[in-house]
């Protein structure tokens, strides 16, 4: 039971607990600055009250010039730099001098103007110098306290905070820049004490004490050559646009002395028929070695900024919260509560699925973490993966049973995949003809042939993608894949099911054939279930719809279909719907051998 001492719970507090949430354990009561110990996960261990932070305090006067965030400085100085790029170089260093100066100003009024405080219920910021602000915050509420420490703050012993709601779109609710870093790690820890004891008073229980030292349990540590190989196969490599930027001007840089060569003897020869120009054309190999020294400087930059990004990325696991941490120069230090994940994303694209890896993102309620609140597994092995699930779902041993989808599947991934393709086709091969001005020199006819591998290309594709789509549903989660270049395997609890879509097109209904949009608690948080067969996605739909009218999970009865004995969870219906998966020999839409058995569903992410 609460102590005396604490303060009731306010109406319209936190739901009772539901299956997300673990037993709660030892409380983390926030020691003052100077006092107590710091355990693994930045968190300070022994007892204080929340009236630490209960009298307004301002920030460090260093946020003056380092709360200013490096994109919003870049911003304030492109428009004085560009503005005067005709005008002798005083008059820039004087706009800048005097925008700086006025800068100076306005920050230091912003510094003595904004306060923030914490009495263990609400946190309370007022800012603004000519119009006042004041800003309350329930810790109720509150869904993720961030705390990032860039490379000069770490050198200063600062940090920032940022303070989180589950209505934050791309920016957080409270962004304190820049404090004392014991006051950051104090903060953080009397906010998410304050949230255990409201729980425990929610469920009628006392909130037990936290030992000293306590650094929870390692659920998750990146390797460096991880980070390595997930810096040169991931999105932010972009070396193709780079290398052929850098290759173009390369070989323009190359090609330009030539040409104006060549227009130089001719004007000088007076352009006299029968006389040809002696001309020296560029040296290819040095434009090889130029676009190959290009690309491997393109990996080394991605290897470097992805190691200075997610270097030591390690996952803790602390009574309900995970701890995330990763950064060698800017550290970032986040938590996630378990009951705030809304949706796990296993993505895979196919450099990564040839090398046995996964990259996992981690869908909180708060709307700012890592971009619309999300927290990014940089790369971890596909055998890890149902593990790594199944302590960011408790319950939950792993990614569920999926089940392929119909035959006619394939004929709405052909079209999707053809049509593109196919109008490309007929704008090269008739462009041409029908509009002459566009090919004057030849190069589109020339592209005609070359451009017919589309069609077999985006076959293949769509191919690929139908192996691919599946769905499953448990008592516990529902999950969708999809793609085929990169595979998405998106798993959701469904209590956090919001409402149900059900989408068929005019192509779809000839098909019977159903899209089916499940909408996740949290920004842009959803599940699609692309391209099912109509009943299956009609049974998907009911159950569905009766867990997003219910507080907590719908567990159905066992039951029997056509004499067959099946999971509560298993998506069935009619014995058309189960056809695609008994023919095939697989229930999940992976490589299959039609004269074997069906093979066992332990790793959906190996297919």
């Amino acid at each position: 039971m609460p102590s005396d001492h604490d303060p009731p719970p306010p109406p319209g507090g936190e739901p009772p607990r539901n299956w997300l949430q673990t037993p709660d354990g030892p409380s983390d009561q926030p020691a003052p600055p100077g006092s107590g110990t710091t355990n693994a996960t930045g968190e300070v261990s022994g007892e204080q009250p929340d009236g630490t932070f209960s009298t307004p305090r301002r920030l460090h006067p260093a946020s003056v010039l380092l709360g200013v965030p490096l994109a919003q400085a870049v911003q304030a100085l492109i428009f004085p730099v560009v503005a005067t790029l005709a005008a002798p170089l005083w008059v820039t260093l004087t706009m800048l001098s005097v925008l700086a100066v006025v800068g100076l100003i306005l920050r230091s009024l912003d510094w003595r103007m904004r306060t923030f405080s914490f009495d263990g219920e609400v946190l309370r910021v007022d800012h603004g110098v000519l119009s006042r602000n004041h800003r309350s915050l329930d810790v109720g509420r509150i869904q993720q306290v961030e705390i990032q420490r860039g490379a000069v703050q770490r050198l200063f012993g600062l940090a920032a905070i940022r303070v989180e709601t589950a209505g934050s779109a791309a920016e957080p609710e409270v962004d304190l820049r820049v404090v004392p870093e014991q006051d950051a790690v104090a903060l953080r820890a009397a906010v998410r004490a304050s949230q255990r004891r409201r729980r425990a008073a929610d469920d009628d229980r006392g909130a037990p004490e936290q030992p000293e030292d306590d650094d929870g349990e390692v659920v998750l540590t990146v390797p460096m050559s991880h980070v390595v190989i997930a810096a040169v196969t991931g999105a932010r490599l972009l070396v193709l646009p780079a290398v052929i930027g850098g290759a173009l001007q390369f070989v323009g840089n190359q090609i330009g002395p030539f040409v104006d060569d060549l227009v130089d003897q001719m004007i000088d020869m007076g352009l006299a028929v029968g006389d040809t120009p002696s001309i020296s054309g560029p040296d290819w190999r040095l434009v090889a070695l130029g676009a190959s020294a290009l690309l491997v400087l393109s990996v080394l930059a991605a290897i470097v900024v992805g190691v200075l990004r997610d270097g030591n990325f390690r996952i803790r696991r602390v009574d309900d919260d995970l701890y995330v941490s990763r950064g060698l120069l800017s550290t970032r230090d986040s938590v996630v509560p378990l009951r705030r994940v809304q949706l796990v994303e296993i993505k895979r694209n196919w450099v990564r699925r040839l090398l046995g890896f996964a990259t996992v993102r981690i869908r909180s309620a708060g709307g700012s973490t890592g971009g619309d609140g999300r927290v990014t597994v940089p790369l971890l092995p596909v055998t890890d993966v149902d593990r790594l699930l199944g302590e960011i779902m408790p319950n939950v041993e792993g990614v569920p049973r999926l089940r392929s989808h119909p035959p006619a599947a394939l004929r709405r991934s052909l079209f999707r995949w053809l049509r593109p393709a196919a109008a490309l086709v007929a704008a090269v091969w008739f462009a041409p003809d029908l509009l002459p001005f566009v090919d004057t020199d030849g190069l589109v006819a020339s592209a005609r042939p070359w451009i017919l591998l589309l069609l077999p290309l985006n076959a293949v594709l769509a191919v690929v993608e139908y192996r691919q789509l599946a769905h499953g549903l448990t008592e516990r989660v529902v999950a969708a894949r999809s793609g085929a270049l990169s595979i998405s395997t998106d798993v959701a609890p469904v209590v956090k099911v919001q409402a149900v879509t059900s989408r068929r097109s005019l192509f779809q209904r000839r098909l019977d054939l159903t899209t089916l949009l499940v909408h996740v608690a949290g920004p842009g948080a959803l599940v699609t279930v692309l391209d099912a067969g109509r009943a299956a996605a009609q049974h998907l739909h009911e159950r569905l719809s009766e867990h997003a009218a219910s507080p907590t999970p719908v567990i159905p009865a066992q039951r029997r279909v056509g004499g067959d004995a099946r999971e509560p969870g298993d998506i069935a219906g009619t014995a058309d719907d189960r056809a695609p998966a008994d023919t095939d020999g697989t229930t999940d839409g992976g490589p299959h051998d039609p004269t074997s058995a069906p093979r066992p569903e332990e790793d959906v992410l190996r297919s």
